[in-house]
Order: C-alpha cells, then structure tokens, then sequence
C-alpha cells in the first residue's frame, strides 16, 4: 500500500489543480497498481475525474503514437468523446486501473472537491521508480510469503 494518502482538492475555476491526461504508468508508476479513488464529496461531470473508456485504449494508443502529437493537450482533444465523467457519490468509491488514461479540467461547478487516492500492489509485483520501503509498505504479508522470505537452503 502507498505509505501516503494522497489529497486532492479541486476549488471552482482553479486552473492550477488539473491534472491533464496522463496515465501514472507514464510518470514512474508500475503497471502492476490499482489506485483507490474515495471522493469525500459528491462528483460528478467537472467536479469529477474522467477515465478513457476501457474499449477505446487500442484506439487511444494509435493516436498516441502518431508523431504529430506534441503535447497532452492536443492528445484530449483527439479522445475527448471517449473519456468519460465518472458520477460517484460520498460514501462511494472507485477502484481503477492507473494504466488507462484518466485526468480532470477545471472544475465549472460551484462546489469544490475533496477527494483521496492511495495506490495498492501485490507484495511481489514489479516496482518501477517508486520502491517498497520508500513509497509502498506492506499491508499485508501472507503467511506463505512469511514461510518464503524466511527459508534458508540447507547449506547456509
């Protein structure tokens, strides 16, 4: 598990909180996490994240490879249609895949949102930049992993 909860905040109008489209594989994250998204207030259309409908990812990994692409900008308007606004209601939370492209733009709502994320990965899953011990703790270690990690071959 992700050592720190992450806190979102995302006030009416504030340009200076997106997070433009992007998948966390990109930025160092192994593709081998599923992130927990709890908003701490009722979301929906701008006062919510959107994620690339999972059917259109070979779609979107053709446009992403066209060359012609120079910035993450340009790459949302070309999916624009296929991303969708995710509704999710306080009390409610949502797992996902980090590896489809998500994000959000400014927020044209009146209310501001509050949300958490924290990232989950198996014990024995590849790392990539962020390291066990360093960003992930375990949350768990299975009584089969514990009998693993403390064998010792005959000869040592």
């Amino acid at each position: 598990m992700q050592t720190k909860i992450n806190l979102s905040i995302q006030m009416p109008k504030d340009e200076d909180s997106l997070l433009p489209l992007h998948s966390d594989t990109w930025s160092g994250d192994s593709p081998f996490e599923t992130v927990l998204w709890l908003p701490l207030v009722n979301c929906y259309k701008t006062k919510s994240m959107f994620i690339l409908d999972a059917k259109k990812e070979e779609k979107f990994r053709r446009i992403y490879k066209d060359k012609k692409i120079q910035y993450s900008l340009q790459l949302h308007k070309k999916v624009k249609k296929d991303l969708k606004f995710l509704k999710i209601n306080y009390g409610n939370f949502l797992l996902f895949n980090q590896n489809l492209p998500h994000g959000n733009v400014v927020n044209e709502t009146n209310e501001t949102r509050f949300s958490l994320n924290c990232r989950f990965k198996g014990l024995f899953t590849p790392y990539n930049q962020k390291q066990l011990g360093n960003f992930f703790s375990p949350l768990i270690v299975r009584p089969t992993s514990k009998l693993a990690l403390a064998y010792k071959y005959p000869d040592e």
